[in-house]
C-alpha cells in the first residue's frame, strides 16, 4: 500500500509554504477542508484501481494537533473560588495562560501558552542558577579584569531546567523541553524531525506547570484538575481509505 507519512510530508513541502503566503496576502489564515493521498507508486495507468486515504482535516505539520486521553481528569461541576485566590496577580497570570493552553488543540500554541506560565513560576520561585561570565572562545571569565567585580549571573536555560526537576520532571525531558523551546526563536522548524516529539513533550510540560500553579495556590497536589505528564493521546487528522481508479492528471508532477 502507499507509504501515506512520507507522501504526506512530501505534500507539505509543496502545500504549507503556499498557504502561508497566501494568508498573508490576504490577511486571513487559510484552512484545508480536506487532503486525499492516492498511491501512483510506477507504472501507473489512468483507469488502473488504487489505493487512497481521504483526511477530513490538514495532517501537516503547522497544524499538528492531538486529544488526549483523561490525560486532564477535572471537577464534573465547578465551584466558584474563594476570592483572595484571584487577587495574586502572578498566580492568576499562570492560570490565564495554562487555560489558553486548554482552549486549543494546536500543539505548538499548548507549548508556547504553558512555557509562558512555566517562566512566570520560575521567577517566582527561589530557583536560580548562576554561572560566572564565559566568552565567545568558551573559556570562564571569573571577574572583570579592570574592577575585580564577580561576573557571576542567572543562566536562563539551566534555570528553568532546575526548576523543571524540581516538579518531578526528569533531567531528560528538561533538556528536550528546554531545546524544544527554542521553536519560539524560529530555531526548531515546523517540519523538524524534533517536532515528532511534541505531543509528549506538552504532556509533561503540562503537569509540571499544573504541579507549579496549585504550589502558587497553595492547593493540594492531590486537588483536581488531575493532570499526568505521559498518556496515550490521538491525532484529529483521522482519514478513510479505499480505492478508486486512477485519474488523468493524478500522475502528473505538481509544477
Amino acid at each position: 500500500g502507499p507509504d501515506v507519512p512520507s507522501a504526506i510530508a512530501n505534500l507539505s513541502v509543496l502545500v504549507e509554504p503556499m498557504l502561508d503566503i497566501m494568508s498573508f496576502e490576504m490577511g486571513a489564515p487559510l484552512w484545508l477542508a480536506q487532503t486525499e493521498v492516492l498511491d501512483v507508486t510506477p507504472p501507473a495507468a489512468v483507469g488502473e484501481e488504487r489505493e487512497i486515504m481521504i483526511f477530513g482535516v490538514s495532517p501537516f505539520h503547522k497544524n499538528a494537533r492531538a486529544i488526549d486521553m483523561q490525560t486532564v481528569q477535572g471537577l464534573l461541576m465547578g465551584r466558584l473560588p474563594e476570592l483572595p485566590v484571584l487577587q495574586d496577580s502572578r498566580a492568576s497570570a499562570v492560570l490565564r495562560w495554562f487555560i489558553k493552553s486548554l482552549e486549543t488543540i494546536v500543539l505548538h500554541d499548548q507549548f508556547i501558552f504553558l512555557w509562558i506560565g512555566l517562566e512566570i513560576l520560575c521567577d517566582e520561585s527561589d530557583t536560580r542558577v548562576e554561572e560566572p561570565y564565559k566568552g565567545a572562545c568558551d573559556h570562564e571569565i571569573s571577574n572583570c579584569p579592570e574592577c575585580g567585580r564577580a561576573t557571576t549571573k542567572m543562566v536562563r536555560g539551566a534555570t528553568l531546567r532546575a526548576f523543571l526537576h524540581e516538579l518531578n520532571v526528569s533531567e531528560e525531558d528538561a533538556t528536550a523541553l528546554w531545546k524544544m523551546r527554542q521553536l519560539m526563536h524560529g530555531a526548531v522548524p515546523f517540519d523538524s524531525k524534533k517536532l515528532d516529539q511534541l505531543p509528549a513533550l506538552v504532556q509533561t510540560l503540562r503537569a509540571a506547570v499544573a504541579a507549579g500553579l496549585k504550589a502558587k495556590l497553595g492547593w493540594d497536589p492531590a486537588a483536581p484538575p488531575i493532570v499526568v505528564a505521559a498518556g496515550l493521546s490521538i491525532h484529529p487528522a483521522l482519514a478513510v481509505g479505499g480505492t478508486r481508479p486512477i485519474q488523468q492528471g493524478d500522475t502528473e508532477p505538481v509544477a
